[in-house]
């Protein structure tokens, strides 16, 4: 059965792995530096360890693609990544996708182990198979859909920790390493637990073995935490110095208070898609009244409340430092674990004792089932629709050859070498002006000369998803590479204008322009809107994977 689950979860999670985009989160390039013996990460954003989890698939990838005849050697092989990197890409995401799908045998495991039946542990793992922030995130190959999988891995070892195994102190320690390599946050949901663990075991089995088990899980994460994420010991300073920029993208500082932060995360609990749906997001609310229903006949029923009262802790703390910036992957380790005690607290009325609370229990398993499969095919549905980006690229090669063009949509037409080499003298502009080294190019990514039909397109500058407020003046953190505040003169139309670009291709205008902060960026295309022509809409099919509505702008003089 755990099997049969694992690779329904699999199945769709892998589903349209190629779904046309390449994610700014997904950091190939850093797992191909591994394989080059390079463990220190160029970014610090999250632990390293996603990338050593790549690193060996991309060698597997070496391998089977070798006796397939895709490439002779290495060379041919590092020269598929410079080519088109969408194999390796596709590698990636089946790690995610494979570790997500863990995620369904954990829940059915869980579920066994507290005594639910099997047709009912069953619909438990459904729960996580058809878990459509589970679905999405799993297309993205990043440390969040491993933290999922791993906490709850914490919560199965922690229920038969306290099931009398002493053997498993060893595997409660490496469950807890393995969530906190993948992301450090955990740290807010696995801290109180660990307290919780300790009194448990306290009680049964009193505080000398409470202190010794936890010895035993100490020493196991001390051992391999430093081994899972070397890359961090090697350029400490580094990695502390970026944790400041991510301190100034995820917490909140614009006074708005705790409420924010829980509103908007009570919004994202009910969300089809991002969250856990209207009645799961009900049902963990009420996680606490429900295992005490009389006529309950769940097990560990103690143990799942010390659960509970660990994710609320962990969750209400990131939300009130988070404010109301609060991206989907934010929380989908908390909703995975929530989702887990739904399904056993639902699963738990659908035996009660009694009559009418096994109707409920039913009736709600099977609606919230419902509305997860509604949401994990609309994630499905987008992940395999066409995607916009070549018809944009097309449309603006065909029609404005012979113009320069500045484009929020990456584009995969051929770039002229000078535009290229407009982006590569901006980016040594900003390391002198911030006083840091640019990481190392690649000589392939260089162009050497420009293919015929090649259009003369810049990316347009941006800004890392929080940092949007930061002013140039104001800068009280270490500026990295390619975590540039924004800089005022690139938001001014007339700063384009003069060097000679008079095309322009914006992804999401209006929301940039009339709702997004800030202020400087707004202007700026507002000044767009009113001063050039507004030529082709392209209306989007992949929300969810960031593809936003493209307006094209010919601001030429006439």
């Amino acid at each position: 059965m755990c099997f049969l689950l694992f690779v329904a979860a699999f199945a769709v999670r892998f589903f349209a792995a190629d779904y046309g985009y390449f994610h700014g989160d997904e950091r190939i390039n850093e797992a191909a530096k591994v394989l080059a013996g390079q463990l220190v990460p160029g970014q610090h954003f999250y632990p390293p360890f996603i990338n050593y989890l790549n690193a060996v698939a991309l060698g597997l990838l070496f391998v089977v693609g070798k006796f397939a005849g895709w490439w002779a050697g290495t060379a041919e092989y590092r020269a598929q990544y410079f080519t088109d990197p969408t194999v390796f890409y596709v590698t990636a995401r089946m790690v995610t996708a494979l570790t997500g799908a863990l995620l369904a045998p954990l829940f059915y495991g869980v579920a066994r182990a507290v005594g639910v039946t099997r047709p009912l542990a069953l619909a438990v793992g459904a729960i996580a198979v058809v878990f459509p922030l589970g679905v999405f995130m799993a297309h993205i190959a990043k440390g969040d859909t491993g933290l999922a999988t791993a906490l709850v891995a914490v919560f199965w070892v922690m229920l038969r920790r306290l099931q009398g195994g002493r053997g498993w102190d060893w595997s409660l320690g490496l469950a807890v390493v393995l969530a906190l390599s993948f992301k450090h946050s955990a740290v807010f949901v696995l801290a109180p637990l660990a307290l919780g663990v300790i009194v448990l075991l306290a009680v049964a089995e009193g505080v000398k073995t409470a202190l010794v088990s936890f010895g035993r899980a100490m020493a196991v994460i001390l051992l391999l935490w430093p081994v899972l994420n070397i890359g961090i010991l090697l350029d400490l300073q580094n990695f502390l110095d970026y944790q400041k920029i991510q301190a100034v993208m995820s917490l909140q500082s614009d006074g708005q208070g705790a409420e924010a932060g829980l509103l908007v995360l009570l919004w994202r609990g009910m969300e089809l898609i991002f969250g856990m749906n209207p009645v799961l997001t009900a049902v963990a609310l009420l996680t606490p009244l429900l295992l005490a229903w009389p006529g309950g006949v769940l097990q560990r029923r103690v143990a799942l409340g010390v659960i509970w009262v660990s994710l609320m802790i962990g969750t209400v703390m990131v939300a009130v430092m988070a404010g109301p910036r609060q991206p989907e992957h934010l929380w989908i380790a908390n909703f995975a674990g929530f989702l887990l005690l739904d399904g056993l607290v639902l699963a738990g009325l659908a035996m009660n004792a009694r009559q009418g609370a096994r109707l409920v229990g039913a009736g709600l398993l099977a609606a919230a089932l419902g509305l997860q499969v509604v949401g994990s095919a609309i994630v499905l549905w987008q992940a395999a629709a066409v995607p916009i980006q070549r018809s944009v690229g097309d449309y603006l090669a065909g029609t404005f050859g012979d113009r320069k063009v500045l484009t929020s949509m990456a584009l995969v037409v051929p770039q002229r070498k000078e535009a290229q080499g407009f982006e590569l003298a901006r980016m040594e502009r900003l390391a002198q002006k911030y006083q840091i080294t640019l990481p190392e190019m690649a000589e392939e990514r260089i162009i050497q000369k420009s293919a015929p039909g090649a259009l003369f397109y810049v990316n347009m500058p941006g800004v890392m998803y929080g940092l949007e407020g930061v002013e140039d003046g104001k800068i009280d953190y270490e500026v990295k590479a390619h975590a540039w505040p924004l800089q005022p003169e690139e938001w001014q139309l007339e700063y384009w204008l003069e060097q000679g670009f008079s095309v322009f291709a914006v992804q999401d205008f209006d929301e940039y322009a009339y709702r997004s902060e800030p202020q400087m960026r707004q202007g700026f295309f507002q000044q767009m809107a009113q001063q050039c022509r507004r030529l082709q809409v392209f209306e989007p099919r992949k929300r969810l994977f960031l593809e936003r509505e493209v307006v094209v702008f010919d601001c030429a003089a006439g």
